[in-house]
């Protein structure tokens, strides 16, 4: 079986409107309408970072596109959008307001849900590593939905795609399951079981990916039923070997889609980004040195002293990281790129305004 990656180009787009065109036509190419059924339609962004720096989350225009596709073609419909807080922090509502995601809920009357607060509803799997995984129940109880990643190098899973964004639709363990995230990717696809995936790659990132990587401006939107290939046309669009990604594989092995694709649309340029390694990471990579020692992964994640590394963790990213290099990385972005310095420069100067 092959299934179908759609592929747009953004690199002529000189406005807002411009994206929201381009939004509109990957979905179509894919046709996201056969597979984004019923009324209830939950919508994943990456919110993964309440720092604004571009490639880190999920673009906004991207965002409204996805709303704007499927409001006009089904007015009824009922949309609801998520995420989750990170391990080491609580981001995510700040980074709804940051990003200017709560402004979208607001215009568009979409009730904004942060996952780490919601109920849960156990769903089986019977994997390799899980029996059960509990989701939220404002996705369980959705009739379809939609993912909405970033193309960006990971230190723990080479890549982070279409798969790997509903690790943020765990609210509770997921930090625990870092040395076998081959398997649990694959097993919490199989338990939220998303339908249908745009990938934003307008604006990706590399080298210490996810969170502290470099921004990279690859003018890119892809879109499909089949998160499997997706994953697949990402990681050979970043310049990856796709059998190298141990979840993507393990993913189709689970019967959650396939690797062979065909591409539609544009033409798909290739990359080569920086790879994430975990050693250029230092707070992850001491914490899988750690996780190797029994006696000391149980004192340092498995009781309250957990906070230590979690506050370490977050002061790194959220004050010595950001200070140090991404806000140079977002600044370098809005002055040397018009399109993107519409998008972004006055969400720039409103974030050093909301609290938190």
């Amino acid at each position: 079986m092959t299934s179908v990656v759609a592929h747009v180009r953004t690199h002529s787009a000189k406005t807002k409107e411009d994206i929201l065109a381009l939004v509109k036509r990957v979905m179509e190419l894919a046709n996201w309408d056969k597979h984004l059924t019923g009324k209830k339609i939950f919508i994943k962004p990456n919110l993964l970072s309440d720092q604004l720096v571009p490639g880190q989350c999920t673009s906004p225009w991207v965002v409204e596109g996805v709303i704007r596709t499927i409001l006009d073609k089904k007015p009824d419909a009922k949309l609801v959008m998520g995420d989750t807080d990170v391990a080491t922090a609580r981001q995510v509502e700040r980074a709804a307001r940051v990003w200017g995601i709560r402004d979208l809920c607001d215009t568009y009357n979409i009730p904004f849900v942060n996952l780490s607060k919601d109920d849960t509803v156990p769903v089986e799997v019977n994997g390799h590593v899980c029996t059960h995984i509990s989701i939220p129940k404002s996705i369980h109880d959705s009739d379809s939905m939609i993912t909405l990643p970033v193309a960006k190098t990971h230190n723990v899973t080479v890549m982070t795609g279409a798969l790997k964004n509903q690790w943020g639709c765990i609210p509770r363990f997921r930090h625990q399951y870092h040395p076998v995230t081959e398997w649990v990717i694959p097993e919490i696809n199989k338990a939220v079981s998303p339908d249908f995936v745009l990938a934003d790659a307008t604006i990706s990132m590399e080298h210490a990916g996810p969170r502290v990587g470099i921004p990279k401006v690859t003018h890119s939107l892809f879109a499909s039923a089949d998160l499997v290939a997706m994953d697949t046309a990402l990681a050979r669009f970043m310049g990856i070997n796709p059998y190298t990604v141990k979840y993507i594989a393990n993913a189709e092995r689970l019967g959650l889609g396939t690797m062979t694709h065909a591409c539609v649309g544009d033409p798909v340029p290739q990359h080569t980004f920086k790879p994430a390694r975990l050693e250029s990471t230092p707070i992850v990579y001491l914490e899988m040195q750690f996780r190797k020692i029994p006696g000391l992964k149980w004192l340092l994640f498995d009781t309250p002293l957990f906070h230590i590394p979690a506050w370490i963790a977050a002061h790194y990213n959220s004050h010595y990281w950001y200070y140090t290099k991404g806000r140079t990385y977002a600044r370098n972005i809005i002055k040397n790129h018009p399109l993107f310095r519409q998008e972004f420069e006055e969400l720039m100067e409103r974030a050093r305004k909301v609290p938190g």
